[in-house]
């Protein structure tokens, strides 16, 4: 039954606990991604946080990283809102092959989020992430490198997983970067990331200093 596999799947990747494990799940993944996570699950944390991007960043010539891109749910939520300069990046080579056939992004790339990017610095106006901030997945540690290749004043959207607010270490590393005036806090909310479902995510949107 999809409703049962999709569950699963989900529970698989929350207990993630290494790189190849993921690429192993993803790999299999990949081809029915879309139909488990957004037509079974109903998952609206996506478009939700291409939302909350799209309202504060208003030059739609503005060039964007999808951070964990999987299947490009978040590109394509941003290009119906009107961005053309999308850049991918994702652990898989299958979710990446789902996403360049979508024909929404400049340049797919196939990285580890928690390793040095092959990315100059300033390189983005933007970057945003949805459902890789959560159990199994990335920590705090990226937060470092991803501030480092958005331009001062460009923005960082991201959802980030209730239960790995805390664990992830992204609380600890948001008030420091804050603290510390490297980001400005624009937008901060806990909101649910599947349809009528409960308070899952914080919803952030940070603006580099």
């Amino acid at each position: 039954m999809p409703h049962e596999r999709s569950r699963t799947q989900v529970e698989r990747a929350r207990a993630l606990a290494s790189p190849a494990e993921a690429k192993a799940l993803y790999r299999d993944w990949a081809s029915v991604y879309d139909a488990d996570v957004y037509d079974t699950l109903k998952v609206t944390g996506t478009a939700r946080i291409a939302a909350l991007l799209a309202s504060h960043l208003t030059d739609r010539s503005a060039s964007i990283v999808d951070l964990g891109c999987g299947t490009g749910a978040a590109g394509a939520e941003l290009k119906r809102a009107g961005f053309a300069h999308i850049d991918g990046i994702d652990l898989s080579p299958e979710m990446l092959s789902v996403a360049r056939s979508k024909a929404i992004y400049r340049h797919l790339f196939a990285a580890d989020l928690l390793a040095p990017l092959a990315i100059a610095d300033n390189a983005y106006d933007a970057a945003i992430s949805a459902g890789t901030f959560t159990t199994g997945h990335v920590g705090a540690a990226a937060m470092p490198e991803i501030v480092r290749i958005v331009r001062p004043q460009g923005l960082i959207a991201c959802v980030i997983a209730q239960s790995f607010w805390q664990a992830g270490g992204f609380e600890a590393m948001i008030r420091e970067l804050t603290k510390t005036g490297r980001l400005r806090m624009l937008h901060d909310s806990l909101e649910p990331v599947r349809q009528d479902g409960p308070l899952e995510g914080h919803f952030l949107v940070l603006q580099r200093n």
